[in-house]
């Protein structure tokens, strides 16, 4: 079959001969069916013709417009190129001379409904110059322009006879997407109009005529734009014959949605402040009052394609995506229909490509003024809020829209989100803005980026591309599959497409290896510094869940003075800041440099003292603002436990496994997790400069186990003195055979090295009783604090700077892998502490030796034996016969001896007769 656009151009129409043989007058007068309103420049043209006298009358009669295929009937189909768009208005007229127009029409807007499109590249173009030049032609006007650059006709009312001018595609101006001109008797009144997309967000054609020409008294305008320009029925409306390919140059809209309006904007040169206002909805062919819109739309193709990259294709590293969707166009056809233009694009990247938490380093974001969606001006997003890039390719502009994508507020923007991305692209005088959303998953970080509303216009390509940083690739090799769900301005079938990419380098990923680095700003024995643990992990490896920590023997803390954190303020750790004991910094993110928090001006992070957890007599409770760059993710709390070994007081610090991997959808990929605690006079080194580590356990998400240690050791123990005191004393009968109390006293000085071990020597005036030795308490019973009541020997009391109160409590016997039983000292009180004493004899006389007793202060400790039934010394010989010394042989921590010979008091005997040996 011969398409009518086919036909031989030696023949023409009945239809089209009838419409070259009519007067101007009767096409102006034609009864025209009202459909759709026509393309901006055909209104907009028409409008910009006019003249009269000054009036306050000054405005519009009427206006309508239709849309038609050939033969008249209305163009209703969807998405089709209709044979002619034509508009029609009236002015007002005078009394007294109903043939002139009452004023003068300056400045004319028309707005067409979104989606009723021109296509400005279907025609050849007409120069200024060529337009502008040219002789006389009645009817048609005067212009040098090629008979192929015609584009319809113009029929203006005047006061005299009807004038008929041809219509012309022009080159446009510099920031615009196209103009067209008429020229109207001579080429000294040529019109011009120029069309622009509206940036109210809907992209409808506009299109402005400025200062219209006052030197015809025009009354009635109509204007005609052709369908398909080439077609050779409109060969004797253009002075030449047509010459090029047939295209299509109008293009009905692709939505069903119902009637659509067309409106005008209009003012006189004797008002130019005071706008006349006039619209019509789409219509029936002659009955204005029964609305119509466009049908069929299901007869729309519609056929998009997603493809995504990943570039470099590296696992586990910050990667640049790129994201087009392609929708073929079929607007050459003049026969067919366009495809349907795309209102909703949806992409779910692949689950392991995530937002990136480095990409906070020094970005900014747009806020919603600075975007001003709906604002012709340009966006002034500040640089730093620039992600990406982004290009449109459509059939209507030879240039492509490129432009940029930017960071939107978080919160601050069209959809309330955490994230969003701003649009900015433009060409040739098409500014277009869209707002996307982004939605993560919260569990897996997988980014949905969503764009609503698109512009009623054709594309190609739909480019966006994110810098690369911005996001991140998955830590494995492999496929990874992106989902495109796409709906048309039809309202057809969602259309659901699915692909992949391939990440096929740096595949050696996994494992979990993280480092660990610990210490002491100040490494001098016996003095005050804050304390440090940095725990670090490669980029690819498994994330950290958990981190226990082992401080070195002799790293304590003062507690004393510190308040706790109530229990009840520990779940939101709104801890009073007289309980911050340290700090936490973290570093997040995907490549070299990751987001470190807390930033400055940010809110600080926390680590405060807390009271009894999961058994342990103190904890930390840990507060991490997660507030970045730009965005603020919310507070990440942790808690740990503090366990202090009753043996040697080693400190042991343990989080729960709950460092959150995840936040808002947005991963932590924890590059560093550093705890340093800094309260002024809480941490305490060692006395002891031996070689030690610092111990660790970290637990990854996956459940797998890493423990890195770090060297750690403190100097200058040498220039710590050790000058203790030793006070020994017994109580009771002095005769030999008694069992006497006993007590002794040790002070060690303020500012020396801690007592590294004691060995305490009786005189041979006391034996140990065997025969008292009784009931035992065996290890089992020890440690499930179940022993006999009967085990108790005495008592002991410790007092030391670190604590509020004393620690103090029973002494007991417990079994032993030695000869003797051991002689254990429980002391309870803000920490306990186990004492441990081998019992032996030496030379004759008992002895008793704690062989590494914690390295802490303390100022004072006291050593109560009962005497009686339950002493466990008795006397050799009567006590009063002379002073019996005791010798106590003590190391300091840092290896300094001495020895003590105290006396063995005793307050009953009597100052006269007593010999010293």
């Amino acid at each position: 079959m011969i398409g009518r656009h086919e036909k031989k151009r030696t023949e023409t129409s009945t239809v089209d001969k009838e419409r070259a043989q009519m007067t101007a007058p009767s096409i102006a007068r034609r009864n025209l069916p009202r459909f759709l309103g026509a393309l901006a420049a055909a209104a907009a043209l028409i409008l910009a013709l006019g003249a009269g006298s000054a009036s306050a009358a000054f405005g519009i009669e009427s206006f309508d417009g239709e849309v038609i295929q050939e033969g008249g009937a209305p163009a209703s189909q969807a998405g089709e190129h209709p044979y002619e768009a034509i508009t029609e208005f009236k002015l007002n007229k005078e009394e007294a001379f109903p043939f002139l127009p009452e004023g003068s029409l300056r400045d004319a807007e028309v707005k067409l409904p979104p989606g009723f499109l021109g296509n400005p590249r279907a025609v050849p173009i007409c120069t200024q110059q060529q337009f502008h030049e040219g002789g006389l032609a009645f009817g048609y006007g005067a212009t040098d322009c090629p008979p192929s650059s015609a584009v319809g006709t113009a029929v203006l009312g005047t006061a005299l006879l009807p004038v008929v001018a041809t219509v012309y595609n022009l080159v446009p101006g510099p920031n615009e997407p196209a103009r067209f001109g008429f020229a109207a008797l001579t080429a000294r009144v040529n019109i011009h109009a120029t069309v622009k997309v509206r940036p109210n967000g809907d992209y409808g054609l506009q299109v402005t005529i400025p200062n219209a020409s006052q030197g015809l008294p025009v009354t009635t305008n109509e204007l005609r734009l052709w369908g398909v320009p080439g077609d050779e029925s409109h060969d004797p409306f253009r002075v030449g014959p047509f010459e090029g390919p047939v295209r299509p140059f109008l293009s009905n809209p692709t939505s069903c949605t119902g009637p659509v309006l067309t409106s005008l904007r209009i003012n006189s040169w004797q008002e130019p402040g005071n706008y006349h206002e006039a619209s019509f909805l789409s219509h029936q062919a002659g009955e204005p009052n029964n609305p119509i819109g466009a049908e069929g739309c299901d007869k729309l193709s519609f056929e998009p394609s997603l493809s995504v990259q990943s570039s470099p294709p590296s696992a586990a590293s910050p990667t640049a995506i790129s994201a087009t969707v392609h929708v073929p166009q079929h607007n050459e056809d003049p026969e067919g229909l366009v495809s349907s233009h795309l209102k909703k694009a949806v992409v779910a990247l692949p689950q392991g490509v995530t937002i990136n938490a480095a990409a906070s380093n020094g970005l900014g974001t747009c806020s919603e003024a600075q975007f001003g969606q709906n604002s012709p001006d340009p966006a002034s997003c500040p640089e730093d809020s620039k992600i990406g890039t982004a290009e449109v390719i459509t059939p209507l502009l030879e240039p492509p829209l490129s432009g940029s994508l930017y960071q939107a507020e978080q919160g601050s923007n069209p959809f309330g989100n955490l994230l969003a991305v701003y649009m900015v692209v433009e060409a040739q005088g098409v500014r277009v803005k869209l707002a996307g959303k982004i939605d993560l998953d919260p569990v897996t970080g997988q980014v949905t980026t969503t764009f609503d509303n698109n512009p009623q216009v054709p594309f190609d390509d739909f480019k966006l591309n994110f810098f690369k940083g911005v996001l991140s690739n998955p830590n494995g090799c492999g496929n990874y599959t992106y989902t495109g769900s796409f709906t048309s301005w039809s309202a057809g079938p969602v259309v659901d497409t699915t692909n992949s990419f391939a990440i096929n380098q740096n595949c050696a990923t996994g494992g979990f290896n993280p480092s660990l680095s610990a210490g002491s700003s100040q490494p001098v024995a016996g003095d005050h510094a804050p304390f440090s643990v940095d725990v670090a992990r490669n980029d690819g490896e498994q994330n950290i869940a958990g981190i226990g920590v082992s401080l070195p023997k002799g790293e304590t803390a003062t507690l004393a003075g510190v308040p706790l954190c109530p229990e009840a303020n520990t779940a939101s750790a709104s801890c009073p800041a007289a309980t911050q004991v340290g700090r936490v910094n973290i570093a997040a993110g995907v490549g070299p440099q990751p987001a470190w928090v807390p930033q400055p001006g940010k809110e600080p992070t926390a680590a405060y003292l807390a009271g009894p957890y999961k058994g342990e007599p103190y904890s930390l409770v840990m507060k991490v603002p997660v507030d970045a760059g730009p965005f603020n993710l919310g507070t990440v709390v942790v808690r740990a436990t503090i366990h202090i070994d009753p043996e040697s007081a080693q400190v042991s610090i343990t989080s729960d496994n709950t460092i959150p991997p995840i936040l808002q959808g947005v991963p932590l990929e924890y590059r560093h997790i550093q705890i340093i605690v800094d309260r002024p006079g809480f941490m305490l080194n060692p006395t002891n400069c031996t070689a030690q580590a610092v111990a660790s356990t970290i637990v990854s998400g996956q459940g797998a186990t890493a423990t890195p240690t770090s060297p750690f050791q403190v100097g200058s123990c040498g220039n710590l003195g050790f000058k203790p005191k030793l006070y020994t004393r017994i109580w009771g009968k002095t005769n030999r055979g008694a069992n006497p109390k006993f007590r002794a006293v040790l002070e060690p000085r303020q500012g020396d090295a801690n007592v590294g071990r004691v060995a305490l020597t009786l005189p041979r005036s006391e034996f140990l009783d065997q025969g008292h030795i009784k009931t035992v308490c065996t290890r089992v019973q020890y440690a499930a604090n179940a022993c006999p009541q009967g085990s108790i020997y005495g008592y002991a009391k410790a007092i030391t700077p670190l604590l509020d109160r004393p620690i103090e409590g029973p002494v007991y016997l417990r079994s032993s892998q030695h000869k003797l039983p051991d002689l254990v000292a429980s002391l309870d009180g803000q920490v306990h502490i186990d004492l441990a004493g081998r019992i032996d004899s030496v030379r004759g006389g008992i002895r008793t030796t704690f062989e590494a007793p914690p390295d802490v202060p303390f100022s004072k400790f006291i050593l109560f034996m009962k005497g009686g039934q339950k002493g466990l010394l008795v006397n050799s010989r009567n006590v009063c016969a002379q002073t019996y010394r005791s010798t106590a042989k003590l190391r300091g921590q840092n290896g300094r001896l001495t020895t003590l010979r105290p006396p063995l008091k005793n307050g009953r005997c009597g100052k006269q007769g007593r010999k010293t040996k």
